[in-house]
């Protein structure tokens, strides 16, 4: 049995060494703990919306929501014309909800920034993600 736990300590320090390998790194590791960070926020911000959503009692939105998605919708239009043609928003309270695919990693930041920059938005539930690649088929 102490050699099982000398072989996990091993791996773990193994895993340890990897990841500040990779964090760390002096070219490439602010842009991996940078995306790190924008897949730890989103998945954070997944759950709660999977929480509101599951206690939501669907129909009692008002015009004041409509009115808002309206309003973040176009301002999506008229500062990303093209790539924000496929998103679908949605609002509870004053909480907005990005939903849908983009095609570029930055776009997701942008559409969130965009949302939050409308008059009436509290916070912004970013669902967002990148599209995957088209297979070369």
């Amino acid at each position: 049995m102490k050699g099982l736990g000398r072989i996990t300590a091993a791996l773990g320090a193994g895993v340890a060494g990897l990841g500040a390998a990779v964090f760390l790194h002096p070219r490439s590791g602010a842009r991996n703990r940078k995306a790190a960070a924008g897949v730890a926020r989103r998945q954070s911000a997944n759950v709660a919306t999977m929480v509101g959503d599951s206690v939501a009692n669907p129909g009692r939105g008002g015009r004041r929501e409509v009115q808002l998605v309206e309003r973040v919708r176009a301002e999506l239009d008229v500062r990303h014309p093209d790539a924000a043609a496929g998103l679908h928003v949605s609002a509870r309270k004053s909480t907005v909800t990005l939903r849908g695919e983009v095609i570029h990693l930055d776009d997701i930041d942008a559409f969130e920034a965009t949302a939050r920059s409308v008059a009436g938005v509290s916070d912004v539930n970013n669902l967002l993600r990148l599209a995957a690649p088209a297979s070369a088929g």
